[in-house]
């Protein structure tokens, strides 16, 4: 995606990186590894070394420099970290203070130092800023990583009793320990020698507070920066303001929550059917005129028949994408996520259309400036994307068609100088 600053990927290479950005995700709740169950004890994997703020990465690896830009409203006593990604294929691992990386274990809910919210025991897997100076390394190797951020107080994650998965906050969940925790979180990927860096800040779920991921690297002269400057009062007024009625109780004093996210957008919820009649009128248009989508070099075309449509791409098929609901597209899943590659691929698009409030017309899907100008279309999504850096976010799961997303992604899998997050308030 970024090169020219934006991109440093072609074009022909954007299916695969979509694919593994949803790779890139664990779960809300338990994060599944695939391995066989059992107790696991707690080892070190990936060893580092931190002293008075300066880091030494192991080989391969590359230091993540945390700057507080909460100007005064939370001393580095209290910006919380914890770090979880996937060292070892399938296996869930945390890092520690020293930068060293310990497969979770349900047991350090019992261990010296472990957390406790609501009376429930947690595992203690976050430090402080003032811990490490400001600065950890990153492994050389860390899939599905995840780097939460949070003000005041820890997430607190239960860790599953067979040592395979961990849960996340849940915003759905009325009992969720991290629901009166300020918390956001950068998102990354990195093997090297094999997986080119690949990271994002986020607001799929929810936003917390705003922050910045500046990535370089100096060999390839990369150098760009993503997320929101924006102090926390203005994003949050500025939302209040912004956005339609149907989307205002999405906001609360510690977050404002996706519509995927909120029990309001999905079915049963009061607006299950705000996107409805515009699916409607998207599925009776094709069923009347032809479907074609020419995008990177390929042609999509077809027409729909009844709830299917029914389309070739570059000629070769059939394929079908069955009409999505309005759940469907908020979360970009169901409909929108089944099927075969090029199916999915389709109803990413598709997906992308309908957030954006585009899809009679394709001709406007890759045309950033017709976005989010109609009625019908995710108001939560269009504001962020007024609100980022060059307008660049992830506001729904599939919000990198087209290259819109906050996601940065460099040329090769070599170690990038430095990442550098800012952590705003």
């Amino acid at each position: 995606m970024p090169m020219n600053p934006r991109r440093t990927l072609p074009p022909t290479a954007l299916p695969a990186l979509l694919a593994a950005l949803i790779a890139l995700v664990p779960a809300l709740l338990w994060a599944p590894a695939r391995a066989a169950a059992g107790p696991v004890q707690a080892r070190p994997v990936q060893a580092a070394s931190v002293q008075a703020g300066t880091v030494q990465a192991a080989p391969g690896g590359f230091p993540i420099t945390f700057q507080n830009n909460t100007r005064g409203a939370y001393a580095d006593t209290r910006v919380f970290v914890t770090v979880l990604g996937q060292v070892t294929p399938g296996q869930w691992s945390y890092m520690k203070p020293d930068g060293s990386m310990a497969h979770i274990d349900h047991r350090d809910a019992a261990a010296p130092g472990h957390l406790v919210k609501n009376g429930v025991n947690y595992p203690n897997m976050s430090f402080t800023l003032a811990q490490v100076g400001g600065t950890i390394p990153s492994p050389a190797s860390i899939r599905g990583g995840r780097i939460y951020v949070s003000l005041g107080s820890p997430v607190y994650f239960p860790v599953s009793p067979d040592d395979q998965g961990w849960g996340g906050p849940d915003p759905r969940n009325p009992n969720d320990p991290n629901r009166d925790v300020y918390y956001d979180w950068y998102e990354y990927t990195f093997v090297r020698g094999q997986v080119a860096f690949g990271g994002n800040t986020t607001q799929v779920d929810q936003f917390g507070f705003p922050m910045t991921s500046r990535l370089r690297q100096t060999s390839s002269g990369y150098d760009t920066t993503r997320g929101i400057t924006r102090t926390r009062a203005e994003v949050m007024q500025q939302y209040a303001a912004s956005v339609g009625a149907a989307f205002r109780p999405l906001q609360s004093t510690y977050r404002i929550v996706a519509p995927r996210s909120s029990e309001l957008f999905l079915a049963g919820g009061a607006q299950q059917n705000h996107l409805t009649a515009a699916i409607d009128q998207a599925w009776a248009f094709y069923a009347a005129h032809p479907f074609t989508l020419t995008r990177l070099g390929e042609t999509f075309s077809g027409r729909v028949s009844g709830s299917t449509l029914t389309f070739t791409k570059n000629g070769a098929g059939p394929f079908t994408l069955r009409k999505p609901t309005s759940p469907d597209v908020m979360a970009c899943a169901g409909a929108l996520a089944s099927g075969n590659d090029t199916e999915k691929q389709l109803g990413a698009e598709f997906c992308a259309a309908f957030n954006r409030g585009v899809a009679l017309d394709t001709t406007a899907w890759h045309t950033p400036a017709a976005y989010y100008g109609g009625a019908a279309k995710n108001d939560y999504a269009g504001f962020f994307h007024t609100v980022a850096l060059d307008e660049r976010a992830y506001g729904f799961p599939y919000d990198d068609v087209g290259d819109q997303s906050s996601v940065q992604i460099l040329g090769n899998p070599e170690p990038p100088t430095g990442l550098t997050l800012g952590i705003g308030w």
